[in-house]
Parts: C-alpha cells; structure tokens; sequence
C-alpha cells in the first residue's frame, strides 16, 4: 500500500509540475501556423456545418458542434456538452460550452484548439458529497475531413486533452481525474 501511494504522490507532482505545458504548447502551434506561409486554399465558401462525436459517447460525453467557415482556411466551431463519465470515485456531471478554431494547413487536413469551459457538480464517491465547480479542459488535436455522399463528412481528430481550471476540486480529485490524456475524436456531420 506504501508503495503505490508514493507512485500517486509522483505523478500528482508531475501534474503539477508540467500544468502549463500543453498551454504554452497550444499557443506555440497556433503562433507558427498563424505566421506560416498560407495553405492550398480549400476552395471552400462560406459555410455551416453540425456534427456530433462517435466515440466521445464511449466515454459518455455527448457533444454538438456547429462550425463555420467563412472561407480559406480558418474554421469557427462552438457548441453544446454534457459529461456524465466516471472516473476514480469521482462522477461529473458537466454543462459545457465547447470553444474551437480549426484552422487548415493542406486540403483537409487540420490542425485545432478547443476550449471546454463547464459547470461541474463533481460526486465524490469517498465523501458522499457533491463539488461544485468551474472548470475549463483544453485539447489540441491534427485531424482531416473526409467529405462523402451530399453534404456527409466523417472527421478523425486524435489529440491530447488536459485540464487548465477546476474550482472547488473533490479530495481525491487529483488521483481520480488523468490529464495530459489522449483523446481518439471521430466526428461524423454534414453541410448544411
């Protein structure tokens, strides 16, 4: 039992450590493709889409995203969210607002920044008591979008999420919740 407590002990304090690198990583990627030479131009014009996630339902986090493109290579995209997953002793039950930029390097292929910020009543397993809190989750992902029949895409975007805020944190917040994790994304949409 010592033993793995010390283990807990280290990866808490390599969290703690490393919590601002996905931010500074983030904004680094944004910065070199913002001041990079521009893209092939897709050929898209201004235009709407709505998708929903494949696999996020896995995890039981259920998502909408509406994107715009206003033309070229830059994508808006925000939405609605609601995380009811288990992790550890702690259960969320998160309402987010998803906040995104795509932004596209060649043809299809992406690369994107999301921000979730959420109030999330957090149950805590080991106190019987409910948390509740702010918190913002941030994930950076590389994806392409694979346009089919009509105005169907499917859109693979794996990427690494991890957690920026949490207010009110449950006492076995940091044992029970992972970040840097990675996240297999698949978006399934259409054009409208």
């Amino acid at each position: 039992m010592l033993i793995k407590r010390e283990s807990t002990l280290k990866k808490v304090n390599l969290v703690g450590k490393w919590s601002l690198f996905p931010v500074f990583l983030s904004f680094g990627l944004l910065l070199v493709i913002y001041g990079s030479a521009p893209a092939q131009n897709t050929g898209n014009s201004s235009e709407w889409s709505v998708a929903t996630s494949l696999t996020y339902p896995i995890a039981r986090i259920y998502q909408v995203q509406i994107s715009y493109n206003p033309g070229g290579n830059h994508e808006y995209f925000f939405g609605p969210a609601y995380q009811n997953f288990k992790s550890g002793s702690i259960t969320s039950h998160a309402m987010t607002l998803i906040l995104g930029y795509r932004y596209y390097v060649w043809r299809n292929l992406h690369l994107e920044a999301e921000l979730w910020p959420a109030y999330n009543p957090m149950y805590s397993d080991l106190t019987e008591s409910t948390y509740r809190g702010v918190e913002i989750w941030g994930e950076i992902k590389i994806g392409y979008k694979f346009s089919f029949y009509r105005n169907l895409f499917i859109q693979p975007s794996p990427g690494i999420g991890f957690g920026l805020l949490r207010t009110n944190k449950p006492p076995d917040f940091n044992e029970g919740i992972n970040s840097p994790i990675f996240v297999p994304q698949l978006l399934i949409g259409l054009k409208l």
